[in-house]
């Protein structure tokens, strides 16, 4: 009996033993635990879409989990009003109207997020009163937008021609020089188009100046505005199908944006015609060939 009793005892405490773990195990679980747990909080972090809101007069920005504060970029009073257009996850646009005067006036500025703060791409200005209708768009270079202002802003482009328009409705476009260097003519009278904008369908460009239109889209592609480029490159080969460099460029845009298989066709060109027209292949680039395989 008391064998019995001896062996049940003795199984009691091994069965316990075995369903409780041990410190080292519990601790082995909950380290486990925290760092499944940090590693989804930094995925998180990782995934975090930029987001800008409207403060008062400030434009607050969060970005690569950083919070920036843009302040007296936001003006809404009697004359002027400013509006927030989220765009995508690459970029937003402030638009200020002006309505102090018979001559109305939108303004348009566009921005894409970057690891310095937000970058100015280009600033549009639509007036539209009694002249008629103009429009003018100029991209912006190093432009750093701390400490400025909507003041500031509106300097930018101030020594531009207003060249009102009664009829037709198109806006010349100016590199980052003051250079005109293309049109873009839309199919709307010149009222419709101002009380429409920025809501309106773009037509087509028209380049008069294909190496300022070249040296532009390039520089968009270094500081990352990738979609703009892309869109004065196809402009350009479009009208200018004979433009080497142009393929080039477009492709590493592509190639940037994820659309591999377009980028190879265009390498694939660029280095067709650089052949084709006899031109020194030892200045193609060894990523043309190591990305067209």
């Amino acid at each position: 009996m008391i064998k019995h009793f001896v062996l049940i005892i003795t199984l009691s405490i091994f069965l316990s033993s075995c369903a409780k773990p041990s410190e080292h195990q519990e601790k082995g679980r909950h380290n486990s635990n925290t760092k499944s747990i940090s590693k989804l909080q930094n995925s998180d972090k990782e995934n975090q879409a930029p987001k800008v809101v409207i403060e008062g007069s400030d434009l607050i920005v969060f970005y690569n989990n950083k919070k920036t504060v843009y302040k007296n970029l936001v003006v809404n009073e009697m004359s002027v009003s400013t509006e927030l257009i989220q765009t995508n996850n690459t970029g937003f646009s402030l638009l200020y109207e002006q309505n102090a005067s018979l001559t109305k006036i939108k303004e348009k500025y566009n921005f894409i997020y970057s690891d310095t703060g937000i970058l100015l791409i280009d600033k549009e200005i639509i007036k539209f009163g009694q002249d008629g209708l103009m429009i003018n768009r100029l991209y912006i270079d190093n432009f750093n937008m701390l400490n400025k202002t909507y003041e500031n802003l509106q300097s930018l482009g101030a020594e531009l021609p207003d060249n009102f328009e009664q009829a037709s409705s198109s806006m010349s476009i100016y590199d980052s020089k003051n250079i005109p260097f293309a049109t873009q003519n839309f199919q709307y009278s010149t009222e419709d188009l101002f009380i429409s904008y920025p809501d309106v369908k773009d037509g087509d460009i028209n380049i008069s100046n294909v190496e300022s239109a070249n040296n532009q889209a390039f520089n968009l592609e270094k500081i990352g505005a990738n979609q703009q480029s892309k869109i004065l490159l196809e402009q350009i080969i479009r009208q200018f199908p004979d433009r080497i460099v142009a393929y080039l460029n477009l492709a590493d845009v592509l190639w940037k944006i994820q659309d591999q298989n377009q980028a190879k066709i265009n390498y694939t060109k660029y280095l067709s015609l650089m052949k084709s027209q006899n031109k020194n292949l030892s200045k193609v680039p060894q990523r043309v060939y190591d990305r067209i395989k």
